[in-house]
């Protein structure tokens, strides 16, 4: 998951309605431009923060792959002057509860921007560009000021599959609720990854009790199969979970723990982020997982 920060200014409730990001191609004269660029960047489940009117009003959740888009004929209203060719990339947008002005939260945003492609001037004034990436030291600050939990985040981005999930005829009712059960860790698949894994492959924490049944390729990024398969799957202690979901943390095809340049050495310390159980390789089939796993959520 990746963090983006949107300038949407007039343009912001008409692409809520919508229910996308779009921007030119090009700069008018044809010129390439790097923020138009980034929207060829963005994936399913990655994060835009929406600003407009000087405040983050939205979180937009991307709900699919970018693709060409002729400018809409509600933008071509506006004093903007574009190229017709473009980009949209769809969203799912959320409405913050109480918009943020980050003009007033500067002396905690400031030193989180980047040096380069930055979204905000120092003084809170958002720079003139449409898309923007966002570290996740920034994205961690800004959902922090809008009291968003990061499993907020995860529930929002797996409704979109779940929601085509209930509406599937072709799947019977009984196994659709152990689909819906595995997006949680319960049903058959937790017996499926208890058949497998007996215990915490960093703590050694063996009472299923204390452990989380944990997918290595998300739920939602799952095929059906995928969701109850017990070798897409390990036991973890909840802040290992944690950590293994948000791509602090992943493991070597020999069992070996890998850390992430991007965990906190004092989060790992005060967690004890050490492997204590011995290193037990994994299965042909866990190694398939787990390859997705290190490419795509592993924290580089």
């Amino acid at each position: 998951m990746a963090y983006w920060w949107v300038n949407q200014k007039q343009t912001f409730n008409r692409a809520v309605k919508a229910g996308h990001l779009w921007s030119p191609k090009t700069n008018v004269d044809g010129s390439r431009n790097v923020f138009y660029q980034y929207m060829t960047h963005v994936h399913v489940g990655d994060v835009v923060f929406a600003f407009a009117s000087s405040k983050i009003k939205a979180l937009a959740v991307v709900t699919g792959a970018h693709y060409a888009k002729e400018i809409p004929d509600d933008l071509k209203t506006t004093d903007n002057k574009w190229r017709n060719e473009g980009w949209a990339v769809p969203v799912e947008y959320r409405l913050v509860d109480a918009p943020l002005k980050v003009s007033e939260h500067m002396e905690r945003i400031a030193p989180l921007l980047p040096a380069k492609h930055s979204p905000l001037q120092a003084n809170g004034y958002a720079n003139q560009a449409y898309l923007f990436p966002v570290t996740d030291e920034m994205a961690a600050e800004l959902l922090a000021l809008l009291n968003v939990d990061l499993d907020d985040l995860g529930d929002w981005q797996d409704e979109l599959p779940l929601e085509k999930l209930k509406e599937d005829r072709n799947i019977g009712e009984t196994e659709k609720a152990q689909l819906i059960k595995a997006r949680k860790g319960q049903g058959i698949y937790r017996k499926n990854v208890s058949d497998i894994e007996k215990a915490c492959r960093v703590t050694g924490t063996s009472d299923a009790k204390f452990l989380i049944a944990s997918h290595i390729k998300p739920w939602a990024k799952s095929e059906n199969a995928e969701r109850l398969d017990g070798n897409n799957g390990l036991l973890l202690a909840p802040h290992i979970d944690r950590l293994f979901d948000r791509g602090y943390i992943s493991f070597e095809d020999d069992g070996g723990l890998i850390l992430s340049k991007q965990l906190p050495e004092a989060v790992r310390l005060k967690w004890d982020v050490t492997q204590k159980a011995p290193r037990v390789p994994f299965s042909a089939a866990q190694v398939q997982y787990l390859n997705y796993h290190r490419a795509e959520l592993l924290r580089k």
